[in-house]
């Protein structure tokens, strides 16, 4: 059987994708896109928001890595949330006795 824990096929969509929106969004900013006139027609058929494109858009430009396609964790990182040690032995070592 097939091991998919590691298969990158979403990450390799997403990346797919933004490339090629990015393409036909420089094309209409150039003026050369065929289909669109406007930016907001081209945000309007492709079913998204300007600031979510410009800020895929903006992040890729300025690092150039195509990591920077792919959306990006949110919240609080786990080791911020996490007791210090010591207090969890002491919690630990209480709900031993009691």
């Amino acid at each position: 059987m097939r091991d998919n824990s590691f298969d990158r096929t979403i990450e390799r969509n997403y990346i797919q994708k933004w490339r090629f929106l990015m393409a036909e969004y420089e094309a209409v900013k150039e003026g050369r896109s065929t289909q669109f006139r406007r930016v907001g027609d081209f945000y309007r058929h492709h079913g998204t928001c300007s600031q979510t494109f410009r800020k895929y858009y903006n992040r890729y430009l300025q690092s150039g890595d195509e990591a920077d396609l792919l959306p990006r964790r949110r919240g609080p990182k786990w080791r911020d949330r996490r007791v210090p040690e010591g207090i969890e032995a002491e919690i630990v070592a209480a709900r031993q006795r009691g």
